[in-house]
């Protein structure tokens, strides 16, 4: 548990500091994120992570990512082009590896390219139309990940996903989702009007947050249950891997963007 706290609390001071900055710096900081987490994801299924397919996923991840700071993806119509050139660079090396490398792999990486590149370009995009906004979300996602954690462990009786996640509960799920409703209610409360969402927006956005942010949580799950792996990485001592760290964040932000809470 300890270093499970050190780990978190120097790992988030430097998360937050860039975040703070925001601009460059931290779009370089989300791009490394990204290409960490397509590559803790990659590994799962026992893909070789040299082979030059999966090098020119993780190229393809930080390139969307980095994109972010530049212009919008749709407008420019970049997205089209990075997906129709990464499918036919992959697809030919199907061919040219032949059975080292299969359509199934191909499938998967691309999957993995748009399943990781996808929020965090949407991250970036957030931060830098708002800092308030991003905090918010970042802050609820943290307060969910902890109420789920210590109300579980305190009333937990109930198994909430026994085949996929078997110390998860419901009433740790309940918990998690008062929790960061009330840390949206004490932000707002000191964000004051600065944050420009109306009471009722501000709970609901909290709502759909804390439990898609949950659902995100429990799909990492059952990826690693699929691959009998218990951990994506071993970066952050006492956390994982930031597959690990960020599969609520991963989750959230595309849900946020369909609904227009990203512009």
């Amino acid at each position: 548990m300890k270093q499970r706290i050190t780990t978190g609390l120097l790992a988030g001071a430097f998360y937050l500091v860039l975040l703070w900055i925001g601009s460059l710096p931290f779009a370089l900081l989300s791009a490394a994120i990204a290409v960490m987490s397509y590559f803790e994801l990659v590994k799962l299924s026992k893909m070789n992570v040299a082979f030059p397919e999966v090098i020119l996923g993780g190229l393809a991840v930080a390139a969307l990512v980095l994109n972010s700071v530049r212009s919008s993806l749709i407008a420019d119509g970049l997205w089209m082009r990075m997906t129709a050139l990464f499918v036919l660079l992959i697809l030919t090396l199907m061919i040219l590896r032949r059975s080292a490398f299969t359509f199934a792999d191909a499938a998967y990486l691309f999957l993995s390219v748009f399943y990781i590149g996808i929020p965090f370009y949407l991250l970036v995009r957030l931060r830098l139309d708002s800092l308030l906004l991003i905090l918010l979300v970042q802050v609820l996602i943290w307060a969910t990940d902890s109420g789920a954690y210590f109300v579980g462990r305190k009333f937990g009786k109930h198994k909430l996903a026994p085949v996929i996640s078997p110390k998860k509960t419901r009433e740790g799920a309940v918990g998690a989702v008062l929790i960061a409703i009330l840390i949206a209610l004490l932000f707002k409360w000191i964000a004051g009007p600065e944050l420009e969402l109306t009471w009722p927006v501000l709970i609901g956005i909290s709502l759909i947050i804390s439990v898609f942010g949950q659902i995100g949580d429990l799909v990492e799950s059952a990826i690693k249950r699929h691959y009998k792996i218990k951990d994506s990485g071993t970066i952050l001592p006492g956390h994982g891997g930031m597959l690990d760290r960020f599969d609520s964040l991963i989750f959230v932000l595309p849900l946020l963007y369909v609904l227009g809470f990203i512009v």
